[in-house]
């Protein structure tokens, strides 16, 4: 419930995509997107042909076939609908509270770091960071350091045109130890590359 904030304004968008296998700790490709007026994207994908003649009438029952570029699919609705059941809606809560949680910490560990620059406060469970100094290639250094321990796998971005190392955490494995870890991993990786 801590992350709603976020999305203040989201009930004026046309569509919107969810992505569950992220914050629901679902299955890769267990997508969907809810959209305002069912009837463009209809339009936007409907094919006619002689072998999809023998479906209901749309008013009877949805054709799905005609909303998506896919006329075969998985039954993907049941990885979300099967553990939502099993576990129920406040079991996912709590893990992602607790990935919130731990982003801010990352996020106040990171800052005691000087020679580091954290560009925003997390709003959900991305903490970016770069050398305060440091050109993009001492920070792609920086980020193989840090993957190099093999401990860890952060990514990078690029953000106003600097190259951003990014710590997106959503495992269901990760945990305190886990993060306190990465940060011990990259403080000793900006040691190195800072040659302190």
């Amino acid at each position: 419930a801590r992350g709603r904030a976020a999305f203040d304004g989201i009930e004026r968008a046309d569509s919107i995509t969810l992505d569950p296998h992220k914050g629901m700790f679902l299955p890769y490709g267990t997508g969907s997107l809810v959209v305002r007026d069912g009837a463009r994207l209809r339009e936007a994908h409907f094919v006619g042909a002689a072998y999809l003649q023998d479906f209901p009438p749309e008013d009877e029952l949805p054709n799905f076939t005609e909303y998506s570029p896919e006329l075969s699919r998985d039954f993907r609705g049941l990885r979300v609908w099967f553990p939502l059941v099993l576990h129920g809606v406040e079991a996912f809560r709590e893990a992602l509270d607790e990935k919130l949680d731990l982003a801010r910490f990352l996020y106040e560990e990171l800052s005691t770091i000087p020679e580091l620059e954290l560009p925003w406060e997390p709003e959900l469970t991305v903490v970016p960071f770069r050398l305060r100094d440091g050109s993009d290639a001492a920070d792609r250094q920086l980020l193989d350091l840090i993957n190099a321990s093999k401990r860890v796998v952060l990514s990078s971005t690029v953000v106003q045109d600097r190259f951003t190392i990014r710590a997106c955490i959503l495992s269901h494995r990760t945990h305190r130890d886990r993060v306190e870890e990465c940060a011990q991993i990259v403080r000793r990786a900006v040691a190195d590359v800072a040659g302190r």
